[in-house]
C-alpha cells in the first residue's frame, strides 16, 4: 500500500543570502517550474493529463541540469549523489509505467475486436472478449515500493557543517526535483493501478511554486480517491479514456440483443466508440512518447553531471 502522507519532519531550509547571480539562477529555475505546473491545473485521472504531468516532470529534470552546469561544481556532493541514486528509482518506474501502457495497448486491440465483433451480430463473443480483457491484470511491480523510496530520501537530515553557496543552490535544486518528482512519479502510479492512494508532498513555502504544488498533490490525491475509492469505486473502474471506450462498447451489445429496429441507433453508438477509441489510442501513445523522452532526459542527466563534475574536478 502507498504511503499515503509524509509524516510530518523537518522539512530542509533553503533561507539563505545568496550572491546575485545565484540569486538570478535558482530565481529562474523557480519560474520555469511555476509556468509549466499552471499547465497541469484540472487534474484529471486520464492519459491526456498523465502525458502533460509527465511532460512538467521532464521539464523540471531538464531545468536542474541547466541550472547545474551553469555552477562551479567540481565534487560529486551528497546532494549530487543522492540525486544520481534516485534518477535510477525514476527510471525503474519509469520501465514499469512503460510495461502498463503495453497492457493498455493489448486492451485497446480487444475492445476493438469486441466492437468487430457487436458490427458482425456476434454480441456475446464480444461480451466474453470483454471479459476476458478485464481479467488480464497487470502483474505486481515495485513501482509503488519505488515511489515510496523516493519520498522517504526527501525526509532524509542534510549533512552536517558549512557547505558552500554553489553547494547550496545544488542542494536545494535537488531536493526541488525531489519534490515534483515524488508528486508526478506517485499520481501516475496510481492512476496506472487504479490505486486510490499515493504519497503526497509537502513544498516549503520558500519556494515561490509551493502553493500551486501542493494544491495540486491536494486535488490530484482527491479525485484519486473519488475515482478508486472503496466507496465510490466500482469493477473494472480505469483510466477516463479507456473506461469511456468500455463502456461504449457494453452499451452497444446491449442495444444488439435487443430487437433489431435499434439497428440505427447501433450504428451510431458504434460510431461513438470509434471516436473514442482513438482518443484512447491518441492518450495512450502521447503517454508512451512521454515516458520515452523523459526515460532518455533523465538517463542523459546521470552521464551528464557525472560528465560534469570530472571535466571541473
Amino acid at each position: 500500500m502507498f504511503l499515503t502522507e509524509m509524516k510530518k519532519h523537518a522539512v530542509p531550509s533553503f533561507k539563505h543570502s545568496l550572491p546575485n547571480k545565484l540569486d538570478l539562477i535558482t530565481a529562474a529555475f523557480d519560474d520555469a517550474l511555476l509556468r509549466r505546473l499552471k499547465t497541469l491545473s484540472a487534474p484529471s485521472i486520464s492519459l491526456w493529463w498523465l502525458s502533460k504531468a509527465v511532460e512538467f516532470l521532464t521539464v523540471a529534470h531538464a531545468e536542474a541540469r541547466r541550472l547545474i552546469s551553469s555552477l562551479e561544481v567540481t565534487v560529486l556532493d551528497d546532494a549530487l549523489a543522492c540525486y544520481l541514486d534516485d534518477s535510477v528509482k525514476l527510471l525503474d518506474i519509469c520501465n514499469s509505467v512503460s510495461a502498463e501502457i503495453e497492457r493498455l495497448r493489448q486492451r485497446r486491440i480487444v475492445l476493438a475486436l469486441a466492437v468487430h465483433l457487436v458490427g458482425d451480430g456476434k454480441v456475446r463473443r464480444a461480451r466474453e472478449a470483454l471479459t476476458e480483457g478485464e481479467a488480464r491484470r497487470a502483474k505486481a511491480n515495485n513501482a509503488e515500493v519505488l515511489v515510496k523510496d523516493l519520498a522517504l530520501a526527501l525526509r532524509s537530515p542534510p549533512p552536517c557543517g558549512k557547505i558552500s553557496k554553489v553547494a547550496r543552490v545544488v542542494r536545494r535544486t535537488v531536493y526541488a526535483v525531489g519534490l515534483v518528482t515524488v508528486f508526478v512519479a506517485g499520481a501516475l502510479v496510481s492512476a496506472m493501478e487504479g490505486t486510490p492512494e499515493t504519497v503526497t508532498v509537502r513544498a516549503p513555502e520558500e519556494f515561490s511554486w509551493a502553493e500551486s504544488l501542493n494544491e495540486l498533490a491536494t486535488a490530484v490525491s482527491g479525485e484519486l480517491k473519488r475515482r478508486f475509492g472503496k466507496e465510490e469505486r466500482t469493477e473494472g473502474l480505469l483510466l477516463e479514456e479507456v473506461d469511456d471506450v468500455a463502456t461504449r462498447v457494453g452499451e452497444a451489445c446491449e442495444i444488439a440483443e435487443e430487437d433489431t429496429e435499434r439497428k440505427e441507433r447501433l450504428n451510431d453508438v458504434v460510431k461513438e466508440v470509434e471516436r473514442a477509441m482513438g482518443s484512447f489510442s491518441d492518450g495512450l501513445e502521447g503517454l508512451s512518447k512521454g515516458m520515452n523522452v523523459m526515460f532518455h532526459g533523465v538517463l542523459s542527466n546521470r552521464n551528464f553531471m557525472l560528465d560534469h563534475v570530472r571535466v571541473k574536478a
